[in-house]
């Protein structure tokens, strides 16, 4: 399947009354760029069965294939899954395998499946089902006159936790091609595709580099023998730099470590306002090791919450290896936590100095053995650097848990 010429379709009142904007449409364009992959047309109707199918007759007139995006929910409005089925011509059918998925996931919540979540097992016949791993409605496959009919949930993380699944197997179908997605973080994106360059040098494959909330991943798609080689390859040069694979997450990594060591976490910020207590507690289960956070944002409660000396801030100022140390150890001795770790830093766009300018974070992080501190430059706008921040302290921590040197050393 190489250079697929496809089309969008979004779906949703939300969209089309201006609630919300369209999430997913630059992703899946972005995507599919990185392998050769061309979005010709993108529409968005309402949740109305005439005008999905209407939609699906025009877009299929010139695309191999139509990406769908929202529907699949469980209240009347959710039309996809039928406009499709009749489009489509066949019955939608009920999967036991997806309403199981369904029924465990909601009583892990502590809900009660009811009977209007039913309507999110029901799939056209004949469809290829991909469970969904962070929501309930799955995605699906159809096949259609040589082309197809890709669906999915229109909340933006659950597309991107299917997204590169469904591509590995539509690449796959067609010339045994098979798309990865290798995560990256601590390094810049230009130091990514020179190490790229340097060792997939002579192998058939088509690489790309996305720049994801202070991440860079980089996407390969090639046979399943090269794909292979280029995974030895890349985890060779990359080293501890790569944390995952496709549905990897940071911040979920880090806390299997936690939990496989038995060890407790807290967290004291200042430039990123809560963000890292965020996307530790993003994770179902933090509850086992994380034992809370101080946003720290001025001098004042530094110093009466976290004991961070006066005089300290006053001659270093807060954004300093000084005060990020005395944060870390402050909330680690607050907490009781086994580890913990500090943000203070300038996000922008103003508030920097010469010595530190906008972009400037310095991370601490105390332990039983040891209190150190390690400062990193960025260069996005004010929400682009407080992630880039969160993500360093969460590779800090992941690189101590993994006893990398670079963090435990002397």
């Amino acid at each position: 399947m190489e250079a697929l010429q496809v089309s969008i379709l979004i779906i949703g009142d939300e969209i089309l009354d201006g609630l919300i904007a369209d999430a997913n449409g630059p992703y899946i364009s972005k995507f599919l760029s990185l392998f050769g992959s061309q979005v010709i047309e993108k529409v968005e109707v309402r949740d109305d069965k005439n005008l999905i199918k209407e939609a699906l007759e025009f877009l299929l007139s010139f695309s191999q294939g139509v990406f769908v995006c929202g529907g699949l929910g469980p209240t009347e409005d959710d039309v996809t899954r039928e406009a499709i089925s009749e489009y489509l011509g066949v019955d939608p059918v009920f999967r036991e395998d997806i309403w199981a998925d369904i029924k465990e996931k909601l009583l892990r919540r502590g809900r009660e499946p009811l009977s209007s979540h039913r309507k999110m097992a029901y799939v056209p016949r004949k469809a290829v089902v991909f469970l969904n791993p962070v929501g309930l409605a799955p995605a699906f496959v159809c096949e259609y006159e040589g082309k197809f009919i890709a669906v999915f949930p229109g909340v933006p993380r659950e597309l991107k936790a299917l997204f590169p699944k469904v591509c590995s197997f539509l690449f796959m179908r067609g010339g045994g091609k098979m798309i990865k997605v290798f995560k990256t973080v601590g390094l810049k994106e230009s130091e990514v595709n020179e190490r790229i360059r340097e060792v997939l040098a002579g192998i058939n494959v088509k690489w790309g580099t996305l720049i994801k909330d202070g991440e860079i991943w980089i996407n390969v798609k090639a046979e399943k023998d090269a794909l292979e080689l280029v995974s030895k390859r890349l985890k060779s040069a990359f080293g501890l730099f790569i944390y995952g694979e496709d549905e990897d997450t940071l911040e979920a990594l880090i806390g299997r470590l936690l939990k496989e060591r038995g060890m407790s976490l807290s967290v004291a910020e200042s430039c990123t306002g809560g963000l890292l207590a965020n996307l530790i507690t993003n994770v179902s289960g933090s509850s086992d090791y994380f034992k809370g956070g101080v946003v720290s944002y001025l001098e004042e409660t530094k110093h009466k919450v976290l004991g961070v000396k006066w005089e300290d801030i006053k001659r270093y100022t807060v954004y300093s290896h000084e005060v990020a140390r005395q944060m870390a150890e402050g909330v680690r001795r607050l907490m009781g936590s086994s580890v913990s770790i500090s943000t203070t830093g300038v996000a922008g766009p103003t508030g920097g100095t010469e010595d530190n300018p906008v972009g400037t974070v310095y991370i601490g992080i105390a332990t039983p053995e040891f209190v150190k501190s390690f400062r990193f430059n960025f260069n996005y706008d004010r929400l682009g650097n407080k992630m880039a921040f969160a993500k360093m302290a969460l590779d800090i921590l992941r690189r101590y848990l993994l006893a990398d040197e670079t963090v435990c050393g002397r």
